[in-house]
């Protein structure tokens, strides 16, 4: 064998070594980087953030309702599955939704958020290991996911009306359990016991809904005008009467226009009176003093913009309305416009219809 042949064969034999070294290399960087892959898979997987990714992009508003249904969300007596969803479904529309972890809640070991809607929080959802993973790590999924703290934003729901009312709240008959006061005396039939029964409300409260409820009333199988306002809550008010109301129209603006002119010195307080019974009467005979200013001056007048509104039947024998006119006197120096609003109580008496007490507004 020749001196070129056996470098050849020294070079061939490194060749297959550095071969089979590379190779050897190659399958420990490939073995390597499957580890690594692994380990930053199962890392990742035991990352909470990474599945709440996941989960907060179930909250949508085609995705809500199964998310409100999973979660068990008590809906009470009230409300449905279907009522919230339509809630949060408006909260979501057209904000963005993100997550920030609950202070004073999240741990390593109980990872708890805060659903955002916006700038709202709409949710809270707390995640459970589902185990561990190859390399130790937790495997996070969906634990449970809580409206109850944010679905609390409507004040107590509050229901005044009629004494004997039906009271629905999204349908649903609200029951005696609910009722927290019984025969509430209130103005403007607060001086009319001596001549009718005095009308009253009562008044329920069911706690805090997720949703702005629909509140309907009837009273004897009527509908009632149901009206809400942030400090008082909801109320059912007594009905009105078109005939009764056209049959004492002219009365009312009578009786009203008699009291403008005699407070200005052009009327008479006997006629005024005799309108009048109770408190009205008593509190007309006290007023002579307010015209006594105008004594001896000479002066016309007018009665502009009468209206006569918010009519409210509260029997056979009493109702309440509320009155305004602007009362013009021009004096040969001047003029004056006395805006009047006042709310008139009336009682049957004998047949006739009295004023028996009035609030001036």
């Amino acid at each position: 064998m020749t001196r070129n042949n056996k470098r050849k064969k020294k070079l061939s034999n490194f060749k297959k070594f550095l071969c089979i070294y590379c190779g050897i290399l190659l399958i420990a960087g490939v073995v390597i980087l499957i580890m690594l892959h692994s380990l930053l898979k199962d890392y990742e997987e035991g990352i909470p953030s990474g599945t709440m990714d996941k989960v907060a992009e179930q909250f949508t508003p085609d995705g809500i309702g199964k998310l409100l249904s999973d979660s068990n969300v008590d809906s009470g007596e009230f409300e449905t599955t279907d009522t919230i969803a339509e809630y949060f479904k408006d909260k979501l529309n057209g904000n963005t939704v993100s997550y920030k972890k609950k202070a004073g809640e999240y741990s390593e070991k109980t990872p708890v958020y805060v659903v955002y809607a916006g700038d709202t929080p709409i949710a809270k959802v707390e995640l459970k290991s589902a185990g561990k993973n190859a390399h130790k790590f937790n495997k996070w999924t969906l634990g449970t996911v809580s409206f109850g703290d944010y679905t609390k934003g409507l004040a107590d729901v509050k229901v005044t009306a009629p004494t004997g009312a039906d009271v629905y709240i999204n349908g649903v008959q609200v029951n005696d359990t609910y009722r927290t006061e019984s025969a509430v005396e209130f103005a403007p039939c607060l001086h009319v016991s001596n001549y009718v029964k005095t009308p009253t409300n009562d008044v329920y409260d069911v706690g805090q809904l997720i949703a702005q409820p629909v509140i309907t009333a009837k009273l004897n199988g009527k509908e009632l005008t149901v009206e809400y306002d942030k400090k008082t809550g909801y109320t059912a008010y007594y009905p009105s009467d078109d005939e009764l109301y056209k049959s004492l129209e002219s009365r009312i603006y009578t009786i009203a226009e008699q009291y403008g002119a005699y407070i200005i010195n052009r009327g008479s307080l006997s006629k005024l009176s005799s309108y009048m019974i109770g408190t009205a009467a008593e509190y007309v005979s006290d007023i002579p003093a307010i015209w006594a200013y105008l004594w001896g001056k000479s002066y016309t007048y007018q009665f502009n913009n009468e209206s006569i509104s918010n009519f409210r039947k509260y029997s056979d024998s009493c109702f309440s309305c509320d009155v305004y006119y602007d009362l013009y006197v021009d004096y040969q120096t001047g003029n004056t416009t006395y805006k009047t609003s006042l709310t008139y109580t009336f009682v049957k008496q004998n047949g006739t219809w009295m004023l028996a007490d009035f609030l001036i507004n």
